[in-house]
């Protein structure tokens, strides 16, 4: 078969006869009628463009929990109260989209939302004497997490690539969020004797609510192995600047607590399977842990009955650890 180039060079002769034969016969036999030349189009390969794009959807499962201190910097950094905040079972929704700009270069978002209010337990420690054990105790397993959010943008970047792997470093921003309410409870209080007071209340009572907001600038690396129909991949992450802030509403107190905290650790992997049901359409799995360390900031507690507030430098501390499992459907265009 000739090659473009030979054809184009053929139709450029033939189109120079037919000229020069016509200008002959025009010189010999005097003024002809000559047809217009027809142009003579030339089939050009066409250049794909090297972006692809995926989009997913998926459900996932979180379990995990947040911790919330309160220090007395005065006395020794002395821990004066610790809630566990525990996300028993969380169902979430999420979106994923992906952009390969080349094959060195991926962009990803991803995105999980809380699909309904979760269900967790909440238990309150008091130290109210330094050196010795709690004072008082309360436990709320009517919890209600009602804030979830999870978002994840990064770019990943292929240092190494074959056919059948890849090893990446990754820069991204990743955002959490996670919120619950406690309602009702038992407790053991201290208050004219050690522990000497025993009591519930009322069930459907808000006692406390309790916001997370965790912000942070990360590095990693990440790997995939590519198989015939099956994609398996994971990635490590890590952050010293995580910024961090609470929010804490004492109800029955009338007690509203705002938390800050600067250059915290956080630390992640996940690790993915991705079935290839045809050219398009894949089916991922994936598992991910999260886990940011107790980091110590300072506190302003407001008083809203006396109308007063107070700044604690380092009087708070908090800390978030959960595991998420999901199923996404995706399609690659």
């Amino acid at each position: 078969m000739k090659s473009q180039r030979s054809i184009y060079q053929t139709s450029i002769l033939c189109a120079a006869s037919v000229i020069l034969f016509g200008a002959t016969q025009a010189v010999a036999a005097g003024p002809v009628a000559v047809a217009p030349a027809q142009s003579v189009e030339v089939a050009m390969p066409e250049t794909s463009s090297p972006i692809k794009f995926s989009l997913g959807v998926g459900v996932g499962y979180l379990t995990g929990e947040a911790t919330e201190i309160v220090y007395w910097p005065s006395v020794g950094n002395h821990k004066a109260s610790e809630l566990t905040w525990k996300i028993d079972n969380l169902f979430m929704i999420g979106i994923d989209a992906q952009m390969k700009v080349q094959n060195w270069l991926t962009v990803n978002f991803d995105g999980w939302f809380k699909a309904f209010d979760g269900d967790g337990t909440m238990d309150d420690y008091d130290w109210q004497v330094p050196g010795l054990d709690w004072t008082d105790w309360s436990t709320h397993d009517d919890t209600d997490v009602t804030e979830a959010s999870i978002i994840d943008l990064n770019a990943d970047f292929a240092f190494f690539r074959t056919d059948s792997a890849a090893f990446s470093a990754i820069v991204g921003y990743k955002r959490d969020n996670f919120g619950w309410e406690s309602y009702g409870g038992d407790y053991v209080y201290s208050v004219n004797g050690f522990r000497d007071t025993a009591g519930s209340f009322p069930d459907g009572l808000l006692g406390i609510g309790y916001e997370q907001t965790y912000d942070s600038l990360y590095f990693g690396m990440g790997f995939a192995a590519y198989f015939t129909k099956f994609e398996l991949a994971g990635r490590m992450i890590y952050s010293p600047i995580v910024q961090g802030e609470a929010t804490d509403n004492h109800y029955l107190r009338n007690l509203v607590t705002y938390d800050d905290i600067e250059d915290g650790d956080m630390f992640a992997f996940d690790i993915s399977g991705n079935y290839l049901i045809n050219r398009n359409l894949s089916v991922l799995m994936a598992y991910s842990y999260q886990k940011y360390d107790t980091t110590q900031g300072d506190a302003e507690w407001q008083f809203l009955d006396e109308g007063v507030a107070y700044f604690i430098v380092d009087g708070a501390g908090m800390d978030l650890t959960y595991s998420l499992f999901s199923v996404s459907l995706r399609y690659t265009f």
